[in-house]
């Protein structure tokens, strides 16, 4: 694989993630993920879903490259091809 396609899926997941965060008015997921110790019980449940996002969204991320590089999977040709493999983004009630 390309590493400027590398770059662009890895930039566009970074992305996706936070746009996700910011739909609840975090500064982008990283922000969002500091509440998931938070002591109000709203913010707690929406960092600790947002930890979990990410987690999942990382390691279906990088299963999908290693199996790229592995020849298992053909080459995507930006993220288009990745998105509709990443896990959900919904936001908790």
């Amino acid at each position: 694989m390309r590493e400027v396609i590398r770059l662009e899926i890895v930039d566009a997941t970074q992305k996706r993630l936070d746009d996700f965060a910011k739909t609840r008015l975090y500064d982008g997921i990283l922000s969002a993920c500091t509440y998931a110790t938070s002591s109000v019980q709203k913010f707690q449940a929406e960092g600790q879903y947002c930890v979990n996002a990410r987690d999942t969204t990382w390691a279906t991320l990088y299963t999908i490259l290693g199996e790229v590089q592995q020849g298992t999977r053909p080459v995507p040709s930006g993220f288009a091809d990745i998105e509709p493999l990443l896990p959900a983004l919904v936001r908790p009630n």
